[in-house]
């Protein structure tokens, strides 16, 4: 059988090998992060988060079309697990097709037989090492865009290779063109696949050209243009050019919407067709290729007509209401996150110069009813118009595109003193300038400035040398090698990291390495120990990609350097561009994930490389690899010294080229031993296929979703807490995202009306919020719709020196004051008026027969109901989203149930605390003022709603299966708060007297959430209290001594560490010892459990004198540290 046959084959087998480890991973249902949203999307076609997946979106809506609505999610999630299987098929055929080159570079069109095993052997550990690592099958397992977008750029990299190997026979640029369609498809996907660009054009020019450095920089300019040219010109181009007609053949000519943009379209049309018909007459064959590469390009692109087409339709979900050119160019360019300077920009405290420059003014759609020529009323949306017309017939609707936000002032300009190129720490917000002092040590240059009042000041404005070092030590080291090495090294464990030594990190899996960095590893913790996360691969796959990475640059350069390109603009290139500001909400490997499969292509011929060590590297040749590899880690050693103690890549580098220059001296002398290749062959096979099956025994328990539900369970209980037709305030993807998926998807409580936050700062949000959706009738917002438009009150001042009285004003009076325009002044720029509240005291009236009649209030809290809400906010602007909870609470009338998410977080409950009341996972709002003495709670807790809530109508996820389960940090921190919610119902319950139902409540969290698949930590405290309050003793003893015993374990660990790590995790060393003492002093003091209190205090006691010792060298450590510096 010949390659080609045995090459196709095997393909497939490694395919069938990825399915099958794909679909029995998947989760079966929604997970957390964007996944509800695209799920919920994707059911229904609407409209999703910027930029938009239009061709996800398709294919999922056709993977979920014939199945049952319990069923959708698997349909979804089994289409990224079929996507990514296919990927790994064609990296497959990519690798064996660069194998093959190497096999047959003496001129043999067959390899031998040795030679045909070793290619596909590198095809079958690469493909099988990427199949298995970190990232990768993350994102495989869940219904994200991702694993198709790695889908895209598995094919259009295979599609090159395959017009590499064809480019001397005829029609072979139909292979240049399928890639350009399959490029411009892939843009209503994600936009990562256009970064294989660079690499494509190498092949091309490789194969095309002689090679020079002149032809070397061109080829390289040219790809960048052209990327460039797809991202810049023809993504938000071609919108651009359709707004420009539209506004003219519309508010010029006085034609209906969509005039322009179908003028547009077909001179777009005509164009293209005149281009395709001249260069073909004129045997213009380059010119015919790249208009038809365009053509292409642009068709694929399309897909996001389905965006607009549904958008208009406004269903539910319709981000960004992207239904005319100006909202789609908006949406296609991602406007409402914002901007970061790339080449050259500001530091967190630079200061403006003194003019702002004006921004690109924001046109929105109207219908303007007029009647004898007279302009009766303006509206936003085409159906609220028609039905005005048909409401009154002798009205004309006359439709106009309108500036309703000039944008007058709005891009800052900064001074040129605090400008600086490549600008890495651009972010002003606290935490993240916290963060940019720490990473690059912050000094600062002094520099002198006067600021708009005249008054002189000094500004230290971080070196270049800082503002590299950021990059460098966090955007690059941690944001992206960290990555790298977990999907190649091993992983400490699946905890969020942002620099401490205890979450995240990558380590080697020897102990040795990872002492350097992360201290004594000889005492690790249960806790890090017992984290599914906690993956050892001891460098293996970093060493085999390594042999591959040199074996290729050595043997083939050209082709090394396609990889290589591939490997740069998937990965360093991302990480330039993002630009990323510390304390991401979540970790980014995800967007890695392609040089990650570079990386496996090297892995794949790291296989190869043993094989050719056995016939063509010569004693001399191991000699200087031997030599090179261990001096390269004596000059790391070296440098490591300068810079401090730690030695772990330097130890690394040792490691690894023990191991790679054993394995290389035993296939040279397998080669010197004997002339049959196939030994060699099978050999170099057998030991690749150690690497992916350490990465598998490894990496299959915390990636392993099949059982999981919290996500869709949580969102639920969400929407559970809340009373018939309520009004739910989140605020993050992950308190909303989910529950869209669960009312849009599988119809969980769709009267409850999901209100977001964040996107409520959004005109277009605001807008379909006052729309009906399913069973849930709008919500009641009295503003104006022109008084809410982008740019209108997007910042409202409070001004509580007007109040002198300090009394508390009617709210809804107030809000008439913001409404009115006579009384807005110029207060955050000279040209521009903004609104205020003259006060940051309000009062919302209560209606106390009504609050009782509809249950806001039950009639056993009459007594407690108060006059009026009287409450302030005490901050000093409110945004938009803030005023339009203000708006909505001004006339209400207790009408509708409001809550707010328990994780929205105090910014977002605007000084309300005092007024919630806690019913589940969300507070309502009531005219009930408690002040909590629970410091893990707000307000007061409706004990028999509640109850009834947890014990009736909460789901948990699945989370007490027997069989093994995998929950993440992200479902783990979800079950912290589930616990701490539950432990103050139960309080509450215990002040009533309630203390069976209480046990109930507790028996039922400790069931459902086992510590066996819901690990314990230090939020179990309360629920040990909770438990002895209820007279739960017993119950309460066995959760007090596992926690210690978990603390303990803790403790043993931080003090087993070096000062200079210790002092890393010093924080966590005092919470430690304060939960130990208070278990201690619960037990034995407050609770009068007597006997285990004296156990647990002599047990702390045996503790305290090596952890006083301990403070002792960490605060002798640091003051030899400064002393240093000094």
């Amino acid at each position: 059988m010949g390659f080609k046959k045995l090459n196709i084959i095997t393909g497939w087998l490694v395919f069938l090998v990825a399915t099958f480890t794909y679909l029995a991973t998947i989760e079966p249902t929604a997970s957390f992060w964007d996944c509800g949203e695209f799920i919920a999307t994707a059911y229904k076609l609407e409209v999703g988060h910027p930029p938009g997946a239009p061709l996800f979106m398709f294919l999922a809506r056709i993977a979920s079309f014939m199945v049952s609505t319990e069923h959708v999610p698997v349909a979804v999630n089994a289409l990224s697990a079929l996507a990514s299987a296919f990927t790994i098929l064609f990296l497959f055929w990519s690798i064996t097709h660069m194998a093959h080159k190497l096999a047959s570079r003496n001129g043999a069109e067959e390899p031998s037989t040795g030679r045909l095993v070793a290619v596909l052997g590198s095809g079958i550990v690469g493909a099988l090492a990427y199949t298995w690592s970190d990232s990768f099958w993350f994102s495989a397992v869940e219904g994200e865009v991702y694993a198709m977008s790695s889908l895209f750029t598995a094919v259009v990299f295979w599609a090159i290779l395959k017009w590499e190997s064809q480019a001397d026979q005829p029609h072979h640029t139909r292979w240049l063109i399928l890639i350009a369609y399959l490029m411009g498809l892939s843009i209503g996907v994600h936009l990562l696949n256009l970064l294989a660009i660079p690499a494509i054009a190498f092949v091309y020019y490789f194969k095309r050209y002689s090679v020079t450095p002149r032809g070397v920089l061109v080829t390289l300019i040219i790809s960048a243009a052209i990327l460039g040219t797809i991202q810049a010109v023809i993504i938000p181009g071609l919108i651009k050019v359709a707004g420009m007609f539209e506004l003219f053949f519309v508010n010029d000519l006085g034609l209906p919407f969509n005039s322009g943009n179908l003028i547009y379209g077909l001179l777009l049309i005509g164009a293209i067709v005149y281009g395709l018909v001249w260069s073909q007459r004129r045997g213009k064959a380059v010119v015919n290729t790249i208009i038809l590469g365009v053509t292409v390009i642009i068709l694929g692109y399309s897909t996001f007509a389905m965006i607009v087409v549904r958008s208009t339709a406004n269903p539910p979900i319709d981000e960004n209401n992207p239904e005319n050119v100006f909202n789609l160019l908006s949406y296609l360019n991602r406007e409402q996150y914002g901007d970061r300077p790339l080449l050259i920009g500001q530091f967190w405290d630079s200061q403006l110069d003194s003019e702002r420059k004006d921004g690109t003014p924001v046109y929105t759609a109207t219908w303007t009813a007029k009647k004898n020529g007279r302009t009766v009323k303006q509206f936003y949306d085409r159906w609220s118009a028609q039905h005005w017309s048909e409401q009154d017939p002798g009205n004309e609707l006359d439709e106009k595109y309108v500036i309703t936000d000039p944008r007058k002032g709005t891009e800052p300009v900064y001074a040129p003193e605090f400008t600086m190129l490549f600008p890495r720490m651009y972010s002003s917000q606290r935490s993240h300038v916290e963060a940019y002092k720490s990473w690059s040590h912050f000094q600062g240059k002094p520099i002198r400035w006067t600021d708009r009042e005249g008054k002189p000041t000094i500004i230290n404005k971080p070196t270049f040398l800082e503002n590299m070092r950021f990059f460098v030590d966090y955007q690059v080291n941690w944001m992206y090698w960290r990555y790298f090495l977990w999907n190649f090294a091993g992983r400490q464990n699946d905890i969020q990291g942002h620099g401490n030594i205890t979450d995240g990190n990558w380590i080697s899996g020897i102990k040795a390495i990872d002492a350097q960095r992360l201290g004594n590893q000889d005492h690790l913790p249960s806790s890090m120990l017992e984290n599914k996360g906690y993956n050892r691969m001891f460098l293996l796959p970093m060493l085999l990609g390594l042999i591959g990475f040199i074996f290729q640059l050595v043997r083939n350069l050209k082709d090394w350097s396609v990889v290589m390109l591939l490997f740069f603009f998937t990965g360093i290139a991302i990480v330039i561009y993002l630009n990323q500001t510390p304390y991401q909400p979540r970790e980014r490997d995800y967007a890695y994930v392609g040089s990650f499969y570079a990386f496996a292509i090297w892995i794949g011929l790291g296989v190869y490389g043993l094989f050719d060590a056995a016939r063509n590297v010569k004693a001399r040749e191991l000699g200087l690899v031997v030599g090179a590899a261990f001096g390269l880690g004596v000059l790391k050693y070296l440098v490591e010294s300068i810079g401090g103690d730690d030695h772990a890549i330097s130890y690394a580098i040792w490691s690894m080229a023990a191991m790679g220059c054993g394995a290389l001296a035993l296939f040279h002398a397998l080669g010197r031993a004997t002339r049959n290749d196939l030994a060699p062959g099978v050999l170099a096979t057998l030991i690749g296929l150690m690497v992916p099956a350490v990465m598998l025994a490894a990496e299959w328990d915390d990636h392993d979703r099949e059982i999981r539900k919290p996500a869709r369970d949580l969102a639920s209980d969400y929407l559970n807490s809340c009373a018939p037709g309520a009004v739910l305030f989140t605020n993050g993807d992950n308190d909303t995202f989910p529950l869209w998926y669960a009312q849009e998807v599988e119809g969980i409580r769709t009267d409850v009306r999901v209100v977001n936050l964040s996107l409520l700062n959004t005109d277009w949000y605001i807008d379909q919020m006052r729309r009906k959706a399913y069973t849930s009738d709008p919500v009641p917002f009295a503003m104006p719709p022109e008084k809410y438009r982008q740019g209108t009150r997007d910042i409202v001042a409070l001004i509580p020196s007007q109040n002198k009285k300090g009394i508390y004003v009617d709210l809804k009076a107030a809000m008439d004051f913001v409404y009115d325009d006579r009384n807005m002044q110029p207060l955050f720029q000279r040209n521009t008026k903004d609104a205020y509240f003259p006060t940051d005291k309000f009062r919302i009236p209560v209606d106390s027969a009504k609050v009782l009649a509809n249950g806001t209030v039950s009639i056993k809290d009459t007594a407690r109901i108060v006059p009026s809400v009287d409450w302030q906010i005490k901050k000093q602007i409110l945004l938009k989203n803030h005023l339009m909870v203000l708006d909505l609470l001004s006339n209400f009338n207790w009408d509708r149930p409001i809550y707010f998410a328990v994780t929205t977080g105090p910014d977002s409950y605007i000084n309300l605390q005092n007024y919630f009341q806690l019913e589940g996972l969300a507070y309502r709002l009531v005219p009930i003022q408690t002040k909590s003495n629970n410091p893990n709670m707000f307000g007061r807790v409706a004990t028999d709603t509640m109850f009834r809530n947890v014990t009736e109508r909460f789901r948990w996820g699945n989370m007490n299966s027997e069989e093994p389960i995998y929950l993440d940090e992200n479902v783990l921190r979800m079950t912290t708060n589930l616990r701490l919610q539950i432990s103050g119902l139960a309080d509450a319950l215990v002040t009533e007297g309630r203390k069976e139902d209480a046990r109930t409540v507790l028996d039922l969290c400790m069931e459902h959430m086992p510590e066996r698949n819901v690990p314990y930590d230090r939020i179990m405290l309360p629920m040990a209290e909770s438990y002895y309050k209820a007279d739960g003793a017993e119950e309460g003893d066995v959760i007090a001594k596992r926690l210690f015993d978990i603390m303990d374990e803790n403790m043993a660990y931080y003090l087993s560490l070096e000062p200079e790590f210790a002092e890393k995790v010093s924080d966590e060393m005092a919470i430690t010892h304060a939960v130990m003492d208070r278990l201690v002093n619960d037990t034995k003091v407050v609770f009068g459990r007597t006997e285990l209190g004296n156990s647990l205090k002599a047990r702390l006691d045996s503790t305290e004198n090596a952890y006083e010792s301990k403070l002792q060298e960490m605060e002798e450590a640091s003051r030899k540290v400064s002393r240093m510096r000094f």
